[in-house]
């Protein structure tokens, strides 16, 4: 049985992520003693993800859930969101946030009681969120701690890292620089990366923090400009 029931309005891709947030709550759960797990609704709003200062996430106190925008966000931003949110979570399961007060906006500013609620949720929220990251690349370092092949170029897959990876974990010694690789296969590399790079910018999928390839970026940032050119000619 799942530990969090999750309400995918955004139609987000979780292939990669459900298990991160169920293992997120569970570890939450016993950092912040709450008893029952909220629901997750991921939503998406593209007028929200437009703005600058646009919304992040928000709890419901009596519904118990919480809601995160995930439209252009890294999912390592969302799961930080998460965390923030589950500290109020906790907060209201105590009966911390039932103190009376203001709670429009500007609260935080304005309700010393809720400022501190907040201020609590970004320090315990922001730790929790470091520590269950930092303990599961120790547990999982093949999963979580290396990038996925695909955005890497062959320039990067001949790097150090790789190298003392190798080494650390299977005891081969590889000379890297040694590698010798066809034109044919690195055009056709490139392309690939290209092509990831289009299909991203054009989906609005945000740019992960490990892309560096200079091909990819070219893609991306081809893609954002046809989507661009698409939404400016559906408006007319």
């Amino acid at each position: 049985m799942k530990f969090l029931k999750i309400n995918n309005n955004a139609n987000m891709d979780l292939g990669d992520s459900e298990e991160l947030f169920q293992s997120l709550g569970q570890y939450a759960q016993q950092e912040f003693g709450f008893k029952k797990p909220p629901q997750l609704n991921l939503i998406s709003d593209r007028d929200n993800h437009m703005k600058p200062l646009g919304k992040t996430a928000y709890y419901d106190p009596e519904g118990m859930t919480v809601s995160i925008y995930v439209d252009g966000r890294h999912t390592k931003d969302i799961l930080r969101s998460f965390a923030h949110e589950l500290v109020h979570h906790a907060q209201n399961e105590s009966g911390e946030l039932d103190m009376g007060g203001y709670s429009g906006e500007g609260y935080a500013q304005k309700n010393k009681d809720l400022r501190y609620m907040e201020r609590d949720a970004y320090e315990r929220g922001n730790m929790c969120f470091r520590d269950w990251e930092d303990n599961l690349k120790r547990e999982k370092p093949t999963i979580y701690n290396e990038r996925r092949n695909y955005k890497m170029s062959i320039n990067e897959w001949k790097n150090k890292e790789l190298s003392e990876n190798l080494s650390s974990r299977f005891g081969i010694k590889m000379n890297l620089s040694a590698l010798k690789e066809s034109v044919e296969t690195l055009e056709e590399a490139e392309k690939s990366m290209y092509d990831q790079g289009y299909d991203d910018g054009y989906g609005r999928k945000h740019q992960a923090d490990d892309v560096y390839d200079e091909e990819y970026k070219k893609g991306f940032a081809a893609g954002e400009a046809a989507a661009d050119k698409e939404d400016s000619e559906a408006k007319k």
